[in-house]
């Protein structure tokens, strides 16, 4: 193996860790509720019991929180996406719940809505009410929580985010879940992004090797 060749392979070796890592993942909508919740809206496109708060760890940080539990979803990004049929994407979010939560279902629930709302996915629970599966903690510690999808037929081509204070029953109480640095974005398809780079890498070899 020449030298140039081995180059060539030792780049891309390089390539593949980078994109293993989704360092060119592409935000569609990154939000960390430091300034207000313009970016959001109620159901139906009405109110909602979104309100922001300081972070109960970090008084210097503010995070989303609710004055009132909710079921069908609460608070809605305003924005739709529009999903790409075959395309992956991620949404990842920082949550915190208190662990006075009563047993069974209140507390945080995150999902997609079809609008405000309509179809809707609930991904992200504090047990697995609507279908929830992952189990969101409630420990009164912050964890980072990350949902990877391809465009779900089940709700349509767009998209909005949701989250709720689940109102689980009569005594459920407000407040005691806590949500921070929402994102989405789309995932490049490493087998596309690596099959053009060697091309690249070959085709570069190749006039490199002409040109003597």
């Amino acid at each position: 193996m020449t030298k140039n060749i081995a180059k060539v392979w030792f780049s891309l070796v390089l390539l593949v860790g980078f994109l293993g890592a989704g360092a060119l993942a592409n935000p569609l909508f990154i939000e960390d509720f430091e300034s207000d919740l313009s970016l959001w809206t109620g159901k139906n496109n009405g109110a909602h019991n979104g309100v922001i708060v300081a972070d109960p760890l970090n008084a210097g940080n503010n995070v989303l929180s609710f004055s009132a539990t909710a079921s069908g979803g609460d608070i809605f990004t305003i924005a739709a996406f529009d999903l790409v049929a075959g395309q992956q994407y991620t949404i990842s979010f920082d949550y915190l719940g208190l662990p006075s939560q009563i047993p069974g279902g209140s507390g945080g629930f995150a999902g997609l809505s079809q609008a405000y709302p309509g179809t809707h996915l609930w991904y992200y629970g504090t047990n697995s009410t609507s279908g929830a599966a992952p189990i969101l903690v409630d420990d009164g510690q912050w964890h980072t929580y990350t949902y990877d999808f391809i465009a779900p037929s089940s709700i349509g081509g767009s998209i909005h985010l949701m989250f709720e204070d689940f109102g689980y029953s009569t005594a459920s109480v407000a407040g005691d879940a806590f949500f921070d640095n929402v994102q989405i974005s789309t995932i490049p398809v490493p087998g596309a992004l690596l099959l053009g780079s060697i091309g690249l890498g070959l085709t570069g070899h190749l006039r490199r090797r002409r040109a003597f």
